[in-house]
């Protein structure tokens, strides 16, 4: 299994994957999309010295990293111009730009989405929006959560909104829930049934009766909701 691990490099916290290979009778460095940075290294070799290595090819590894984000951000822009349209609590909204002075708005009107930032900003239409949808997910959720914890009568510590790759939601053994911010994008009783769930494991720390019948006293129809996100989950995106 490959390692998991992070440098500092610049001013950045860089995480790499090490990754022994039998075959490899030299350090490789490997940068792609889907998992970043990667180090393959000969077997046994001693990993202490990889900081060192890593740092004296800092600006290579910056470069790689910047670019990849870079391209990732414009298929993002690019996606987006194509379909134009966003969800947002179950309901397609036309996405319409509008260019104008001042610091950049999100606003709900009629069935569009109106992003209004200066023309020279234009490419960051995507970071604007997912900015916009990070925070209505947290306030949402978190009224959400205040409902459904009362109900349960029981308290969490913190809540963070992320953007998971593959995990609506999860929650640590120390109270603290994590939810993808992509939810917002989702019908709000698929919303209550996330909430539910992660709430459910500060009682039940499984996937018990005990853990669905908790569920199942606040969302009766969760199966459905459980099912809804499977059949649409990955229409959640920009």
């Amino acid at each position: 299994m490959p390692k998991q691990d992070s440098v500092k490099l610049g001013e950045q916290l860089i995480s790499y994957r090490v990754k022994e290979s039998h075959r490899a009778r030299n350090i490789r460095l490997k940068i792609s999309p889907d998992k970043g940075l990667e180090v393959v290294v000969p077997s046994r070799y001693p990993l202490v010295g990889l900081e060192p290595l890593l740092k004296s090819r800092e600006t290579w590894i910056l470069q790689k990293l910047d670019l990849l984000s870079r391209r990732a951000r414009q298929r993002k822009e690019n996606s987006l111009a194509e379909k134009q349209a966003v969800s947002f609590l179950g309901k397609s909204y036309r996405l319409v730009s509008v260019f104008q002075e001042g610091p950049p708005v999100v606003e709900l009107v009629g069935d569009k989405i109106l992003v209004m930032l200066l023309q020279e900003r234009k490419d960051q239409i995507s970071q604007v929006l997912e900015s916009w949808l990070r925070h209505q997910a947290r306030e949402i959720i978190l009224e959400r959560l205040e409902i459904i914890r009362r109900k349960l009568k029981i308290n969490y510590n913190q809540v963070f909104i992320k953007d998971q790759k593959t995990r609506w939601g999860s929650c640590s053994s120390q109270g603290n829930l994590n939810f993808n911010y992509r939810l917002v994008m989702a019908p709000l009783p698929v919303i209550d049934y996330l909430v539910a769930h992660e709430l459910a494991h500060l009682v039940e720390m499984n996937h018990s009766k005990k853990f669905w019948a908790l569920v199942e006293s606040i969302c009766p129809e969760y199966k459905n909701h459980r099912q809804w996100l499977k059949d649409h989950g990955a229409e959640l995106t920009l």
